[in-house]
């Protein structure tokens, strides 16, 4: 059920008097949502601005019916659709327990920042920690990946040493990047990302025109 915004425990708004932020965002207000609740998805327009009081909240993208959880926000973190010009989400926000939270029109929320810049300094400082995290587990995520793609070379290189054709000849490991997509489960963009962060590290070597790859045994490094 649907209430009236109170400002009590939300640290963005936090020194605003109640009587300001209702003249500027009448159309404020604070609302229960049970576990499994789809907040936004792409396929709608939404257009509003979320601040957790309680619960848990996350943000994934979802394509052949697998999601990609990016985030897992908790209370006092700022979430939604902060584009004027766009209101329709990219990205679905779900609640993973019983939530409450605080729900504003982000025209309105634009007035209130505006009205009151230190609630602007306090979302740049949120914002700046969750792009600090993001970079964090990107980083992450492209050095496990770099280092499955690598054990998948060296794999398919062993494996040609070693068959009855590869004893009689030097057969060079060749092999297309969508071909290393499928044998690893990473995305095409990935893998090129990781070839070109492998052959940054002197890893492999790829030679123009054929395609060929050198690799250098990961041991030595």
């Amino acid at each position: 059920m649907e209430q009236r915004y109170s400002l009590k425990n939300i640290d963005i708004y936090e020194g605003i008097p109640e009587a300001s932020f209702c003249e500027i965002a009448p159309h404020s207000f604070e609302d229960t949502y049970k576990k499994g609740h789809q907040i936004y998805t792409p396929h709608q327009k939404d257009g509003k601005i979320y601040v957790i009081k309680r619960g848990e909240v996350i943000l994934y993208h979802s394509k052949d019916g697998k999601r990609s959880i990016f985030d897992t926000l908790g209370p006092g973190a700022v979430f939604g659709s902060f584009d004027l010009e766009n209101d329709t989400p990219n990205h679905f926000a779900e609640t993973t327990k019983g939530s409450y939270l605080c729900v504003t029109p982000v025209n309105e929320f634009l007035k209130i920042i505006s009205a009151h810049p230190e609630s602007m300094l306090k979302l740049m400082q949120k914002m700046a920690t969750r792009i600090n995290d993001y970079e964090f587990k990107i980083q992450n995520n492209i050095e496990a990946a770099a280092e499955r793609i690598y054990q998948e070379l060296q794999r398919l290189h062993k494996k040609r040493q070693h068959s009855l054709l590869g004893k009689m000849m030097n057969i060079p490991l060749q092999v297309t990047h969508e071909q290393i997509a499928e044998r690893t489960n990473l995305n095409r963009v990935t893998v090129t990302r990781c070839l070109k962060r492998l052959k940054n590290q002197g890893l492999v070597t790829i030679e123009k025109g054929t395609g060929i790859i050198h690799l250098r045994d990961i041991a030595e490094v």
